[in-house]
C-alpha cells in the first residue's frame, strides 16, 4: 500500500512538473523539463506578431506559437550557422534574422536560409549581439568587432570600429532607433555613442553624467528619452533635452544597480535585474521570486506583446507574465498628497506634508546634499549653496519612499 501512494504521488509530481506553470494565467513559466524549449538559458526573446515568440537560447533558435506548438532549429535541420544564438530581429516583409556566437548573421524567409560570415559578406566579426533596421531599410548589426552597417538593396557594407571611427569600443551589445531615424548605440566599456547622418557624438563618463560605460540595453519611449541598463550603474536615463537622471539604490526605490533589461507596457517601466527581479519604476514595486511565481531573480530581457511581458530568467527558461492579471504582489501604497514648491526653485524648496516626513535631496551622482527629517505639515529647505542644476528630492513616510526631480535656478 505504500509502494502504491508513493507511485502516485510520483506520478502526480511528475505531470505537475510537464505542465506549464500558470499563475491565475499572469504567470506561465517555460522551461525545458514542462515544455519544447530547448534550453533553460534564453538570450534573446522576439515576439513574431501574431501571439508566439522566437526564443534564441544558447543551444538552438526555438519558435512557440503561444498555444502549444514548438519548431526547434539547430544546424543539423536547417540552414543555421552556430547554434549559440545572441540577438533576432523580424524586418519589414517577415523574414528573421538571427545573430549567432560564432557563424555569423542568418536570414529565414519562412523556407530558404541565407548566411553572412566573414567569408562572404563584409562582416568582419561573426559574433553578432544587435541588431535593427533604420526608416531608409539599412540594416545595422552590432558585433564584438564594430558596427556594421549593411544597405541589402545594393550590396553595400561599411564597418565602424576603434581604428576608423569616434567609437571608443567595438563591441556593441545593443542598438536603438529614435523617432528622427537616429542610431543610438550602447557599448561594453565604451559608452553611449550617436549617430547622425554620418556624425557621431560620444558620451562616457568622463564627459557626460552617465555612470557607467558599459551599455547592456537602450529603450527609447515615446517622448523620446532614452533609458539605459547599466551593469554597475543603476537605471541612466537621457531625457529628450540632454539632462542625466541616475537612479540607483542610494537615491531611490530601484532594487538592484546591476540593470539588464527596461520594457514599457501601458504606461508602466518594467526594469529587469541581475539579482533583484523586476522593478517597476519611480512607485518602485518589485517583483521577485519571493512574492511572484518568477523561478529566479536575475532577468536577463525584458519584451512586451500585446498585454504581455516575455520575461528570460537566467537559465531558469522564460516566463510570459500578464501586469493586469496579477494582484498578489504587494504594491507600494499611494503617499499621502505632498505639495513640492516651486519647481525649478532658486533659493528656497517648500515642502507641505500632512504626515511625518523626511527629505533628502540628492545630486545627479547620488551624493547627499541635503537632508531633513521629521518635516510636518509646512516646511522650507535652504538651497541657495547649491549650484544650478538638476536633483532628486526623496520624500520618505515610513518604508515608503518617492523621487521627485528638483531643477535649481541661479
Amino acid at each position: 500500500m505504500h509502494n502504491f501512494y508513493l507511485k502516485s504521488l510520483t506520478t502526480i509530481l511528475a505531470t505537475f512538473l510537464l505542465l506549464p506553470y500558470a499563475h491565475g494565467q499572469a504567470w506561465t513559466i517555460y522551461n525545458t523539463a514542462n515544455s519544447g524549449l530547448p534550453y533553460n538559458n534564453a538570450t534573446c526573446v522576439l515576439p513574431d506578431g501574431q501571439g508566439g515568440v522566437w526564443i534564441g537560447t544558447d543551444y538552438r533558435l526555438a519558435h512557440f506559437d503561444g498555444n502549444s506548438t514548438w519548431e526547434i532549429y539547430d544546424t543539423n535541420n536547417s540552414g543555421l550557422p552556430d547554434n549559440a544564438i545572441r540577438s533576432l530581429m523580424l524586418d519589414d516583409v517577415g523574414n528573421l534574422w538571427v545573430g549567432t556566437f560564432l557563424g555569423g548573421l542568418a536570414k529565414y524567409d519562412g523556407s530558404n536560409w541565407t548566411v553572412f560570415d566573414l567569408s562572404n559578406s563584409g562582416l568582419e566579426d561573426n559574433f553578432i549581439r544587435s541588431m535593427l533596421i533604420d526608416q531608409n531599410g539599412i540594416i545595422w548589426i552590432g558585433t564584438t568587432g564594430g558596427l556594421h552597417r549593411y544597405d541589402a538593396a545594393n550590396n553595400d557594407w561599411q564597418v565602424f570600429n576603434i581604428f576608423n571611427s569616434p567609437l571608443l569600443s567595438g563591441n556593441i551589445p545593443c542598438l536603438a532607433l529614435d523617432a528622427n531615424n537616429v542610431l543610438w548605440i550602447g557599448t561594453i566599456n565604451g559608452g553611449l555613442a550617436r549617430l547622425e547622418n554620418g556624425n557621431f557624438t560620444i558620451y562616457d563618463a568622463d564627459n557626460s553624467l552617465l555612470n557607467d560605460n558599459t551599455i547592456l540595453q537602450i529603450h527609447i519611449d515615446a517622448n523620446q528619452n532614452k533609458w539605459l541598463s547599466t551593469p554597475a550603474g543603476g537605471l541612466n536615463i537621457l531625457d529628450n533635452a540632454g539632462v542625466w537622471f541616475l537612479y540607483i539604490t542610494l537615491n531611490s526605490g530601484i532594487c538592484d544597480n546591476s540593470i539588464n533589461s527596461v520594457a514599457e507596457l501601458d504606461g508602466t517601466f518594467y526594469i529587469g535585474t541581475a539579482v533583484g527581479g523586476i522593478c517597476t519604476f519611480n512607485f518602485w514595486s518589485n517583483y521577485h521570486s519571493g512574492n511572484t511565481p518568477m523561478p529566479g531573480d536575475d532577468v536577463n530581457c525584458i519584451v512586451v506583446d500585446d498585454d504581455a511581458l516575455w520575461l528570460s530568467v537566467e537559465e531558469l527558461g522564460i516566463v510570459k507574465f500578464i501586469p493586469s492579471l496579477f494582484t498578489d504582489v504587494n504594491d507600494v501604497p499611494a503617499l499621502p498628497a505632498i505639495k513640492v514648491y516651486p519647481n525649478p526653485a532658486t533659493d528656497f524648496l517648500s515642502i507641505e506634508t500632512p504626515v511625518n516626513t523626511t527629505a533628502r535631496l540628492y545630486d545627479l551622482n547620488g551624493r547627499l546634499q541635503i537632508e531633513k527629517e521629521n518635516l510636518t505639515d509646512h516646511d522650507l529647505l535652504n538651497i541657495q549653496h547649491l549650484p544650478k542644476g538638476v536633483y532628486f528630492l526623496e520624500l520618505k513616510i515610513g518604508e515608503q519612499r518617492f523621487i521627485r526631480k528638483i531643477v535649481k535656478m541661479s
